[in-house]
């Protein structure tokens, strides 16, 4: 045995090339860290090398790399040091166009900077940075946005017109479908032309300690969206952007009900958000389903909203078994929005069918807000309520108020709403709602703390109105409202009101 292990030896010592290589070094092929030099050509050669041996570790060291989009393989672990910089060519023009999918629609879209399809181990991690040069790529789509406006073209199909600078869906940084056990690290990405990392049907995802930087201004610089994908963790980072931070979808309307593969089984923990549309999404295209997501120990800090749940008639699919908690936010305009109505405001039901939207089974917990415009919009279909969501122990400090209307089933337990101009809340055509030791601050005399329309089945109790305004509750065409053990001002005992 001995000496079979010193013939082994001898021979991987005398013959190199038996022993297949484990690193790659982008700059032995000839990458040239100078910003000009183009690498495209040098990066994928030491992927596919990589590939072919069975795959191993390929190392960017410091420098500042031009590229375009590289494809990946499997059993690939990208290394971008501390210190490296690779830039994502703006060239629209030599950008290759692959088969892909762009906001919830299966299409020919611009490659990415690392696309990859059908995948398995893949890491993309290190101290480094992806470089995006958005700025061309937003100019070719508010240039395009105008010529559809002329147009007259507002739905998402078809593409773009003739004489668009952007013939294509623009790329995005890291672009993955149909992939598995995929690990996303510590790196740093800026300016993405589109959404920064965006995985389509994929499986076991972890994101973790990664920095996502865009301006505000710039035009669907989302920062991480899963698509129909499941078993994701997104911990530890940090994202700034021009439009939703995380946001969780599912294909768009019919075509996402065909396909219908849900994003399931997902956790967004210990991260931090500032500015973008929204810090957490779900939606709008959720057509084949989202369910069993966790969000919990998260901070946001100037997002135009906080929690932002979306859909629409035409949609379909069903969001469920949602939970958020340890939720932290300040400078937000609207705090929670869970939003049935993000393509019409008409109040009229429409017959029920498979492309009706379904919401149910939402927890909310342990969520304290400060200087926010609008506490909460909470708004479901006449013809398909909101159902089973319940908010506990919320702090929020607000302009106005918590607005409901098309719930069954809500429950607001141990809350504090304080607000400066209306109710604290505002229920409006909503059936069985219970609000138990809730308490504020009457905004101004002769505003009620809490007001209900055209709602049934409701019980406020232990609950406690801080003012003189005079006005505990005020309602209106409601039925079943009943009242226990509430305190409020002595000069509103005999003052609550019913129309």
């Amino acid at each position: 045995m001995k000496r079979l292990i010193i013939y082994l030896t001898l021979a991987l010592f005398l013959f190199p090339h038996l022993h297949a290589q484990s690193y790659y070094n982008v700059k032995d092929y000839g990458a040239v860290g100078d910003g000009k030099t183009l690498c495209t050509t040098a990066f994928q050669k030491a992927v596919d090398d990589c590939a072919k041996a069975g795959g191993g570790q390929i190392i960017f060291p410091s420098g500042r790399y031009l590229t375009g989009p590289i494809f990946l393989k499997s059993n690939i672990q990208l290394e971008i040091m501390a210190g490296a910089v690779l830039v994502f060519d703006n060239n629209i023009s030599q950008t290759p166009v692959v088969e892909g999918s762009w906001e919830g629609i299966g299409r020919k879209i611009y490659a990415s900077l690392f696309t990859g399809f059908d995948l398995e181990n893949i890491s993309i991690s290190g101290r480094g940075t992806l470089e995006g040069q958005g700025e061309a790529w937003w100019e070719a789509y508010r240039q395009t946005e105008i010529l559809r406006k002329k147009l007259n073209i507002v739905e998402r199909e078809p593409d773009n017109p003739p004489g668009s600078p952007l013939p294509f869906p623009r790329p995005r940084m890291i672009n993955l479908y149909h992939s598995k056990n995929i690990l996303i690290s510590d790196i740093t990405i800026l300016n993405s032309p589109s959404w920064s990392i965006h995985p389509v049907y994929c499986e076991n995802i972890t994101i973790r300690g990664i920095s996502i930087i865009q301006p505000y201004g710039s035009p669907n610089t989302d920062g991480i969206n899963p698509e129909s994908c499941k078993f994701v963790r997104i911990s530890d980072s940090f994202i700034d952007c021009g439009d939703d931070c995380i946001t969780l979808k599912s294909g768009y309307n019919k075509y996402g009900r065909d396909i219908g593969i849900a994003s399931e089984n997902i956790v967004i923990t210990n991260c931090s958000f500032a500015h973008g549309r929204s810090a957490i999404g779900i939606g709008s295209e959720m057509s084949g389903g989202i369910r069993n997501v966790t969000v919990t120990n998260c901070v946001f800090n100037g997002t135009l909203r906080g929690i932002r749940i979306k859909t629409a008639r035409g949609r379909g699919g069903v969001v469920e078994n949602i939970n958020i908690s340890n939720i932290v936010m300040d400078n937000v305009s609207e705090g929670i929005s869970l939003d049935m109505y993000y393509d019409s405001r008409s109040e009229e039901p429409e017959p029920v069918s498979e492309a009706t939207p379904i919401f149910k089974n939402f927890r909310f917990t342990n969520i304290t807000g400060t200087r926010i415009r609008e506490a909460m919009n909470i708004s479901g279909l006449p013809e398909s309520p909101l159902e089973d969501i319940r908010f506990q122990q919320i702090s929020l400090t607000s302009s106005t108020g918590i607005k409901c209307r098309f719930a069954k089933g809500i429950q607001f337990i141990d809350c504090e709403v304080n607000v400066d101009n209306g109710p604290s809340f505002f229920i409006r055509k909503s059936s069985k709602i219970l609000l138990d030791h809730v308490e504020g601050r009457q905004s101004r005399a002769g505003m009620p703390f809490i007001s209900a329309e055209l709602s049934k089945n409701m019980i406020v109790r232990n609950c406690q109105a801080a003012g003189d305004s005079g006005i505990f509750i005020q309602t209106k065409d409601s039925e079943n409202v009943e009242f226990i053990n509430n305190l409020f001002p002595k000069s509103a005992i005999s003052k609550i009101k019913s129309k």
